[in-house]
């Protein structure tokens, strides 16, 4: 379909066929509309008719969409002759979430899939005419992984014509059965190569809470939550107060750090308490709010509880009164200082490529040192591995700015990622840095202040 794409309009031709469709998909709705009788016009059968035409539309975008991304592909493959193929595809997965909004490992997947339905044509063509959602397109392109690309041909062919009426779930369902029987063997290999996929994800939740859910094989996930029913059930019934869901998540808890978590849910772990304010939210009744390291802003009242725990570390990070500037970092240095390193994993905890909520792997240099970066604070950046990679593929540019900060010794208060097609995307930290604002000006140097700077100087 995009032989031609180094040479035509591509994208004009895309644009021209979404607005087609859109434009179809609304005057239908309006026809729709105008059919009801003054009843259902009461009961607001146009509204419904607004929302499955909006839903129509989100299809449309996403099917076209998919070709967009197939033609990018090409258009770059043409050009980057010579640039290694991981690198390649890297530069591509970010820039394409950078477009969507979306976290690196999103954009890899709109690739993957983009690719996937160019295998089903038929399914891609039902996406794009806006019939089925990309949830029941992803199903059938996840089941048939495995499968050759013939076999892929025809059970795209004998499936499509059912897919309309068919949910995400049943879709798959479907197809799995097609795959079973065309190659069988197709679905042990994919039973064998998903368990190299097994991994162990963390997500921030509400209220200082998490989650931490494990992926792995069937029989030993199904073992491992049995074995936990079974213990929490035990206590429960000899009196433990606890619900049957508490118990099982402080079990679980338990077993991973190995400390004791109590009735109401607090545990003595190791935590450590970045210190991302004054700390008179520490130590006194200051409610400016704290960073858990690994997690995020917590309440001042939690912070206080963690930190006269025997096992937690308080870090101050800022040493200089009012909390605006960082010391004691070498700008020559290759790697970051420990006290730099520390402070972006607190203040950052995410990517700082825009719209990735990736976790920070590396600490990274914005400016790379290789190119006269400095190893000072405004050059640093907290990125997920991806996005550090990415971003030394050819006609990428990082650079930060900090208006307040011309000595390099905060953070960047800005960050600005430019993609080799010369769209530019800013990332603003949020975090706020100081316990100061504009209105009121730095705070006067507490006792507490004055301690912390004198043990720090001695």
């Amino acid at each position: 379909m995009f032989e031609d794409a180094t040479t035509g309009d591509t994208a004009e031709r895309l644009t021209t066929a979404l607005v087609e469709r859109v434009l179809a998909a609304v005057g239908a709705a309006r026809s729709r509309a105008l059919a009801h009788d003054a009843h259902e016009a009461e009961l607001g059968a146009a509204e419904i008719d607004v929302v499955a035409m909006c839903e129509e539309v989100v299809r449309i975008a996403q099917g076209v969409q998919a070709d967009a991304v197939l033609a990018l592909d090409v258009r770059r493959r043409g050009v980057m002759t010579h640039v290694e193929e991981s690198m390649l595809t890297r530069s591509l997965f970010t820039e394409i979430a950078l477009a969507r909004q979306v976290s690196t490992p999103a954009g890899e997947r709109t690739y993957a899939l983009a690719h996937a339905l160019e295998l089903h044509p038929q399914t891609h063509a039902l996406l794009r005419d806006g019939a089925i959602s990309q949830s029941v397109a992803g199903a059938v392109c996840r089941e048939t992984t495995y499968a050759s690309v013939d076999d892929r041909g025809r059970i795209d062919a004998e499936l499509a014509p059912a897919l309309i009426e068919l949910s995400p779930r049943r879709a798959a369902k479907e197809a799995r059965r097609l795959v079973l029987a065309t190659d069988p063997h197709a679905a042990y290999e994919r039973t064998v190569r998903a368990r190299d996929d097994r991994a162990v994800t963390f997500s921030p939740e509400l209220d200082a809470m998490a989650s931490l859910t494990v992926y792995g094989p069937a029989e030993q996930v199904t073992s491992a939550f049995q074995r936990l029913d079974d213990q929490a059930s035990a206590r429960r019934a000899d009196g433990d107060p606890r619900t049957i869901r508490q118990l099982m998540a402080d079990l679980a808890i338990e077993a991973f750090t190995g400390a004791g978590v109590g009735a109401d849910g607090m545990s003595e772990v190791r935590a450590e308490i970045g210190v991302v304010m004054r700390p008179e939210a520490l130590f006194s009744a200051d409610n400016a709010p704290a960073t858990l390291a690994g997690y995020g802003p917590i309440p001042a009242e939690l912070a206080r509880r963690l930190a006269t725990s025997d096992d937690a570390w308080v870090r101050r990070f800022f040493t200089t009164p009012g909390g605006e500037h960082l010391a004691g970092s070498d700008p020559r240095a290759r790697r970051f200082s420990a006290a730099v390193r520390r402070l972006v994993r607190t203040v950052d905890g995410q990517c700082q490529r825009p719209w990735c909520d990736c976790r920070v792997r590396d600490i990274d240099h914005a400016t790379p040192y290789a190119r006269g970066g400095l190893s000072t604070p405004l050059n640093a950046q907290g990125t997920c591995r991806p996005d550090n990679l990415a971003k030394e593929a050819p006609g990428w540019t990082v650079t930060t700015a900090d208006p307040h900060s011309p000595d390099g010794s905060t953070l960047a208060a800005e960050v600005r990622w430019r993609t080799p097609t010369g769209h530019v995307y800013v990332n603003r930290r949020r975090e706020h840095l100081g316990g100061t604002t504009a209105a009121t000006g730095p705070p006067p140097e507490s006792v507490v202040e004055r301690r912390l700077t004198e043990l720090r100087c001695a």
